[in-house]
């Protein structure tokens, strides 16, 4: 399922993502299950034994410095959706809404009163996916390559 996600990505734009490396990488993520830590929290959604989607996300505390800034929100509790994956079997079926249904519904139950993620901004998928399900663009997050 994670290469699945990996490959639809490479193949929006093979410079800016990698296939993840295969080994070890069901161990790596059973080691979020479960997450004993009141902060986060990682699910998997499984249809006839199948893993077919994982979300992970944790809960950030107000900053310290939130009243020096313009964005209210950090003052609050937020949700970080750290990942959201899905097989592409499975999309546009309700699995990765459910992810995050759960994801919310916990972040809400802990205090959080905002959530937050991002994504790919050229995904054709992922973006109208995100906006269906409420959120909005609240920033742009650059990157500049500097060894090259």
């Amino acid at each position: 399922m994670t290469h699945d996600s990996a490959n639809y990505y490479r193949e929006l734009a093979p410079d800016a993502f990698r296939r993840p490396d295969e080994r070890g990488q069901v161990e790596w993520i059973d080691s979020f299950l479960p997450i004993e830590n009141e902060s986060e929290i990682a699910l998997v959604a499984e249809i006839g034994g199948e893993v077919v989607g994982f979300v992970e996300a944790r809960l950030e505390e107000p900053l310290k410095s939130a009243r020096y800034q313009t964005d209210p929100t950090l003052s609050e509790r937020r949700l970080f959706v750290n990942a959201l994956l899905t097989a592409r079997a499975y999309w546009r079926r309700g699995v990765g809404s459910a992810l995050v249904a759960a994801v919310e519904a916990w972040g809400k139950e802990n205090g959080a009163t905002v959530a937050v993620m991002d994504t790919y901004s050229e995904s054709p998928v992922s973006v109208p996916f995100w906006q269906r399900l409420g959120y909005r663009t609240h920033a742009l997050i650059m990157r500049k390559r500097l060894d090259q």
